[in-house]
């Protein structure tokens, strides 16, 4: 069972905090300092942290972009390192995807947000062959933010999503899942509502939802608000699984009321009934 305890929480936050550098090597320490602890839990508590860092500091860097863009044309001009916006980044102690995305909005400035969203997406669109080449460079360096980062974070949840359905079946539960629900004319639904419940720790649990990420207090508490205490209104009891672990405070968080079990696996199938 993956359930990190708070004081271990906050110390891998802490180092997360204090660390200065890019992400992947932020990784590279966690591995070292906390090698106890699943690297897929690292991994997964370093990104929200980070997107934390992101948030706290974007206003900060976008103030200064003009400096940046600046800087950028000067160093590009006098040497063709494919690397200064991701050293930039580094110094700056910020995310090089974000950077690039507040850097060539000001440099393409007046062209549509789509046209830059686009250039994230395809470096070879910039018509600048070096900032290209910068840009290419920093989406392939950074772990937390960027395309390549979000279809990272798509294709694990969606593995996860046909994890949960195997393990349902092989336990023998009948349920329907997301698209025959909103077929019916949910809107917010769980990934498996049960079609027939069943007995899991002494409660009748009638959905299950899946999460591969890591489960802190402020992520539970919003998805409680956002999507599970509808889920309890609507169906009853139900089982939220973070495979990514979660912090051992989420599992008697007061939100959860009588209506949430959270759990980091499947329930095993002698346990239901």
């Amino acid at each position: 069972m993956v359930v990190i305890s708070t004081e271990t929480y906050e110390q891998i936050c802490e180092f997360c905090t204090k660390f200065r550098g890019l992400t992947i090597h932020c990784e590279q320490e966690l591995r070292k300092f906390f090698s106890h602890i699943d690297p897929q839990v690292l991994s997964a508590i370093l990104s929200k942290e980070w997107q934390k860092h992101i948030k706290q500091w974007h206003h900060r860097i976008a103030r200064s972009g003009a400096d940046l863009l600046r800087e950028y044309k000067q160093q590009s001009g006098a040497r063709g390192d494919p690397f200064i916006l991701l050293q930039i980044a580094t110094r700056e102690n910020f995310s090089p995807v974000s950077l690039c995305r507040i850097l060539l909005s000001m440099g393409f400035e007046g062209k549509p947000k789509s046209v830059t969203n686009e250039m994230m997406k395809h470096p070879y669109l910039i018509p600048d062959p070096l900032l290209a080449l910068n840009v290419l460079n920093c989406l392939h360096n950074d772990k937390s933010d960027g395309p390549l980062t979000d279809l990272k974070r798509q294709t694990i949840g969606e593995d996860y999503e046909v994890r949960l359905k195997k393990m349902a079946s092989d336990a023998g539960l009948e349920f329907h899942d997301e698209v025959h629900l909103r077929r019916y004319g949910y809107d917010k639904t769980p990934d498996l509502k049960l079609a027939v419940p069943c007995m899991y720790k002494g409660k009748i649990i009638n959905w299950i939802e899946s999460k591969a990420s890591f489960g802190d207090m402020t992520s539970h508490r919003q998805y409680v608000n956002d999507q599970l205490s509808s889920y309890g209104n609507r169906f009853g009891n139900g089982i939220i699984i973070y495979w990514l672990g979660y912090l051992d405070q989420v599992a008697k968080c007061p939100e959860n009321k009588d209506f949430i079990i959270v759990t980091d696996d499947f329930p095993k199938k002698e346990d239901l009934i």
